[in-house]
């Protein structure tokens, strides 16, 4: 978690009107800017940007908030990413301590230089030469970032104490092991690939063994910067492509991601040598509708296949499984043929549930393995939505030779279906984000402290319905306000920031002083409560007390105004 004075920093480093305009033709009009909005499809303007409170609203989307939530939903990426990219543009350091408080990016980064010089440099001949076998050149090295790390015990950690770096800095940033109390390098003799998060910052290596015995392939440990869960190798220069392509092809290896950029294929990610996540699977929902997940042929690459591709539509991606020739891998495949006869894999890949039956097709014909691929193949079909699944209802009764009302049994019996969820951009809009007297209470509260002494907390949150508005009301008023935003930014609730931004255009169009416009919003709140506790005494069978009570709350009623 930052801290929120840098987050603060950040936003008085930068302008949101020139931010957004790098996207949107802004026009000048009264407090701010309008212009189309970015999140929606319009012809008439009504997106704003407020030069004086920072924020943006549009009238028809309602998408809401300040500088983080635009570039979060514009770039598609989660809060800590997107501070990253604002620290950049402002200029602001933003730092990645280890346990003793050294800066795990920076360590990171020494190392990534270290391994390139090396790569470049005259001890490595036998890397480059490795490299001419798998038809990479020095551009790659240039352009992936890529290195080598020497066939020795302890070069890297040498290099790094040099510089001024500890031993329990290096282990933090996971380049060294320890053993009996001395530190030695995790990667020697390899081929480096450095992996970026989404901002382009080093946060991990992956290393192939060029020669020698040991494992063909080794990654960095989970650390304060890295979770293989979370992370996709060549996100950083994919994501912009999926956005643009509508599309994400999925692989297992380094030199399968890499190979298919060589040859065009920009939206191509890596899933870091373990088994798709939940979390990888979110992050490529956030910037592609489609996935095309091309594995390695053999049997433990089509296994892995099936269960990434449920994954994948698990999170709302649309899923087609590329088939390649026998044996062969994406990297081996490009190698040997033109980018052509990949597209053309690409328009044949089937649809996960094709591509699922396909697979059992054995299995669903033979007497032996039948009641196990069906248990297998219903089991995994009822995870994805009833929609989905039954647009491929014939080819489902000629695989497994049974009848529609079979099929649709079976697809509606056992465990409870998980549905695929319906994307939407970072960070979503809640759902109960529209009620506007709600919103117009939460920004007065936050910005009048003359406001926030006119109401308790309990009467605060007994005026309000939203979960949404109760939590942002309870913060303010029994929080330090001058933070309160920063702290909703570290902790992933942008939605109350969202809710304060729509609250703001409301209150901005109450001709009155602040005082006054409470009052306004106070008395509209206060009829609607009374308003819903007449509703409730109605609803049940009238007793003398309910009837005292309905008379008592009748003459409050003509008291506050809608």
């Amino acid at each position: 978690m930052y801290n929120n004075e840098i987050i603060n920093q950040i936003k008085d480093s930068l302008d949101i009107a020139e931010i957004i305009s790098e996207r949107v033709k802004l026009r000048k009009t009264g407090r701010g800017y309008v212009g189309l909005c970015p999140f929606h499809r319009e012809n008439t303007p009504s997106f704003h940007v407020y030069e004086d409170t920072q924020h943006y609203y549009c009238f028809g989307c309602k998408a809401a908030g300040d500088i983080f939530t635009y570039i979060m939903r514009a770039e598609a990426v989660a809060f800590p990413d997107a501070l990253r990219l604002l620290a950049d543009r402002a200029g602001v350091k933003l730092p990645e301590y280890s346990r003793e408080g050294t800066d795990t990016r920076a360590v990171l980064d020494l190392a990534a230089k270290f391994f390139t010089a090396n790569l470049t440099g005259t001890q490595g001949i036998a890397a480059r030469a490795y490299m001419s076998r798998r038809k990479l050149d020095d551009s790659d090295t240039a352009r992936y970032s890529l290195g080598y790390s020497l066939n020795s015990w302890d070069s890297l950690t040498q290099y790094l104490r040099k510089q001024g770096i500890t031993d329990r800095a290096i282990l933090d940033a996971g380049l060294a092991i320890e053993n009996k109390g001395s530190i030695y390098d995790r990667f020697r003799g390899r081929l480096m690939f450095p992996i970026h998060d989404v901002t382009g910052k080093v946060i991990a290596f992956g290393g192939r063994l060029i020669d020698g015995e040991g494992a063909k392939y080794i990654n960095s440990p989970e650390s304060t910067t890295y979770s293989k869960r979370r992370n996709l190798y060549l996100l950083d220069e994919a994501r912009k492509v999926m956005l643009k392509r509508g599309r994400a092809i999925l692989v297992e290896g380094y030199m399968d991601a890499l190979r298919l950029h060589k040859c065009g294929f920009t939206e191509a990610v890596a899933s870091l040598g373990t088994s798709l996540t939940p979390e990888q699977a979110n992050m490529l929902s956030r910037y592609a509708d489609k996935c095309y997940i091309c594995y390695d042929s053999d049997e433990a690459g089509q296994s892995a296949a099936v269960k990434g591709m449920y994954i994948l539509a698990e999170n709302g991606l649309s899923v087609y499984v590329v088939s390649l020739p026998e044996g062969k891998d994406p990297d081996e495949f490009l190698s040997t043929n033109e980018p052509a006869k990949f597209t053309e894999a690409l328009s044949s890949a089937k649809p996960l549930v094709m591509k699922h039956i396909e697979l059992l097709s054995q299995s669903l014909s033979s007497e032996q393995h039948r009641r196990k691929a069906l248990e297998q193949l219903f089991a995994s079909l009822r995870r994805l939505s009833p929609d989905e699944v039954l647009r491929f209802k014939g080819s489902i009764c000629d695989a497994t030779m049974l009848p529609p009302e079979a099929v649709e049994r079976y697809l509606l019996g056992g465990r409870a279906r998980k549905a695929s969820p319906r994307k939407t951009a970072l960070p979503a809009q809640p759902k109960d984000a529209d009620d506007t007297l709600e919103a117009a209470m939460c920004f007065l509260l936050w910005d009048s402290p003359e406001c926030r002494t006119s109401i308790t907390p309990s009467e605060a949150v007994s005026l309000l319905t939203t979960n949404l508005a109760r939590e942002a009301a309870l913060a303010i008023l029994t929080e330090n306000t001058d933070n309160l935003q920063a702290v909703w930014h570290n902790s992933g609730e942008e939605e109350k920031i969202g809710l304060l931004t729509r609250g703001e255009v409301f209150c901005s169009q109450l001709q009155s002083p602040s005082a006054g416009k409470f009052l306004k919003v106070y008395s509209g709140l206060k009829r609607r409560s009374i308003d819903r506790q007449i509703a409730e005494i109605q609803s049940l069978p009238p007793s003398d007390q309910d009837m005292e009570e309905l008379q008592s709350l009748l003459t409050q009623r003509g008291k506050f105004s809608l």
